[in-house]
Order: C-alpha cells, then structure tokens, then sequence
C-alpha cells in the first residue's frame, strides 16, 4: 500500500505543496519579523495604534492614540519612547489607559508627545509593554516608522478660567478649564498635562504633574487646542494668601560644610532652608517632599552657593505613611539615580530628612524599598 501511495504522487503535486510551503514561511515572516506594526513577540495582537499611522509626519506637540489589551498595562500605564533618526531617544514618557485596565479586552490609551528635533528626519516611536518583573520572556514592544518635523505647533490658546473635575456631564476623572469669550456661554476644555507642562503658584515653577490642583482653583492657561484637547504649556494658579502655607525645603551649601583645611564632610551642617508656598491640602508632607525633589532653586539662591541634585530622572514619590512619628516615603526610582558614593547618598538622604521633620509629627523618616539611597 505504501508503494502504490507514493507512486501516486506526481511531480506537479510535490512542486506546487513546496511553493505553498514557501509562501506561507514569507508571509509569516513578513507579518510577525518585519512588519513594523506588529509586536515583537508575533502573539495575537496586543495594541493597536491608531495615530501616528505608519511614515506618518508629526509635529510637537502629539497625542498618541490607540488601544491595548489589558496585560499590556501596569497600574494603567506603560512605557513611551521616541527616537531620532539615529536611533537616539528624544524623548520618554508613558501612555496612560482612558478606561479600566485590569481586562484582558481592549483599553483605549493616550500619550503626549513634546519634541524638538534640528531638521526634518526619520524616526521611531516604540510603546513598550510594561513589565514589572523584569524578565525578557515578559519583554515586548511596537515600533511604528514616523517622520519628525522640526516645525512646532505655535501655541493657540491663551485663557483665564477655573478649573473642574468630575463635573455633571463631563468625562469623570478628568480636569477641565472652564471660562467665557465675550457674547459665549462658558467653554470646557479638557486639559492634559505630561511632564514638560509647567505650573506656577506665586514665584515657584514646577512640573504640574506634582503639583496638587484643587477644583475651583482660578488659573491663566497658555498652550495648545488640538482638536477639542487642551495641552498645557504653562499654567499660573492664582491662590490668595488664605489659600497657602509656607514650608521650608532643605537643600545644600558645601560653603558651609567644611573642615579647616576646606575638605568637604558632606554632613548636615551644610543644609540651607529655603521658604516656599504650597497650597493648603490633606497631604501637606508629601506636597512638601515632591516639590523639594522638583529641585527648583532660584537664580538668587544659586547664586548663594545653594545646590541640589534633585530632580533625579524619574524619581517619584509615590506613597506616604505616618506611624507613630516615623514617616515612610514609597519612591520610584527606575533609572536607580538614588545609589552612588556615600557623600552623595548621605545629602541626598539629608535634605528628604529635614524637609520631613519640619513637620511636628515626624520624628524620623524610613525609604521604601530600603535600598533606595544606599552607598
């Protein structure tokens, strides 16, 4: 029987299975190796990006937009990255999910983009799955071919309104700028920050990604309306003197730090308080720390001999507790900028401490994890 099968298979038969054979071993290879739109794993798809499309041209500033399965996301985010035409990143941020992510369907996300490259070129948008564990088998990531312009979108919005969050009728969640044109009714706009957009309060700049809004807060909006979306460029938030309080951030003198043959001793003798406003809040300990970590001196204070370190790159207080006067601080630090000599780590470690202990209630201060700021 087996002969007489064998013998029944012609040439033909045998040439056209191996071209099929062919066929689908390009196919598989073109769609999940080459294909720039598909993630690297070759898994059913896992994100889908619907702006930029493929050698789309983009200018700053961008809103990323598309749609990932759950397990793509951590805590509602996963990483962003841009790259220029030689393969440089211009710029990191993360993708935040506009909806419930703990699903394995589909969750819409959003990220913004602000860059400035020197000409017109090629580059590279890679949204990276967020991996928590750290183990490569968990790795996977689209890259999507783009074109970057070097011209920037000129800002377009300038107004003066308050702010909203959770209004009758508005997206939940989300803060909106509310104010008036002469013969309108009053305009929302939904507002959108990423970590290039500045907040001022009194004299003080910061990333308005740490800085606390409160519904109702009068602000000026300078930025960009993009298709019904307020990008924030610059916002000043106009508090009244009932609204603040003051606090003192602990940087650094090395001026003042010195033994008699001038070595430095990286000790607390060289900490310098400088005075800020806050808003009044719940969490005044935290609003503290997260501005003394935004690292905004002064040209005066500068000039004082006054330095910091801070901010670290993608270093985040994330949590707060306090037991009994110990204050534990929850930080992320993923680019491990905390680490270094024992000088460094001991200022750095310092100027967290008595930033805290301004505060009557705490007596002493703790990290997590525990090898935050270690030798």
């Amino acid at each position: 029987m087996i002969k007489e099968f064998k013998k029944g298979i012609s040439l033909p038969i045998i040439i056209v299975i191996l071209a099929l054979v062919l066929i689908g071993g390009v196919l598989i290879y073109y769609f999940l190796i080459k294909n720039p739109e598909s993630p690297s794993s070759g898994e059913e798809t896992l994100i889908k990006v619907a702006s930029p499309q493929s050698n789309q041209e983009i200018q700053s500033p961008f809103i990323v937009k598309g749609e990932a399965r759950g397990y793509w996301f951590f805590e509602a985010t996963f990483p962003t990255k841009l790259l220029d035409e030689n393969g440089n990143i211009i710029k990191q941020t993360i993708a935040q999910a506009q909806g419930e992510w703990m699903t394995e369907d589909f969750v819409p996300f959003e990220a913004l983009l602000t860059f400035s490259v020197p000409k017109n070129q090629k580059g590279t948008l890679i949204l990276e799955k967020d991996n928590p564990s750290g183990l490569p088998e968990n790795d996977d990531e689209v890259k999507i071919p783009i074109r970057l312009s070097a011209t920037e979108i000129q800002t377009n919005f300038s107004e003066t309104g308050n702010l909203v969050k959770d209004n009758p009728g508005l997206n939940p969640g989300v803060w909106y700028l509310v104010y008036e044109k002469p013969g309108t009714p009053a305009l929302n706009a939904e507002i959108k920050f990423n970590e290039d957009s500045l907040c001022q309060i009194v004299a003080v700049s910061q990333s308005c990604q740490q800085t606390v809004l409160e519904g109702g807060d009068r602000v000026e909006v300078t930025g960009w309306e993009i298709n019904g979306i307020l990008i924030v460029k610059n916002m000043v938030i106009q508090k009244t003197s009932e609204q603040l309080r003051t606090v003192k951030l602990y940087y650094y003198n090395p001026n003042l730090d010195k033994d008699s043959t001038g070595n430095i001793l990286c000790s607390r003798n060289g900490l310098v308080a400088v005075e800020r406003e806050i808003p009044i809040t719940n969490t005044p300990i935290q609003e503290t720390i997260r501005l003394l970590i935004s690292g905004n001196l002064t040209s005066a204070e500068k000039a004082q001999g006054i330095t910091t370190e801070y901010p670290l790159q993608e270093l985040n207080l994330t949590a707060a507790s306090l037991n009994s006067g110990v204050l534990t601080l929850t930080f992320d630090d993923s680019y491990n900028k905390t680490g270094g000599g024992s000088c460094r780590v001991g200022i750095l470690w310092f100027q967290i401490e008595a930033t805290a202990k301004q505060f009557p209630e705490v007596s002493s201060v703790r990290f997590m994890p525990e090898e935050l700021f270690q030798p």
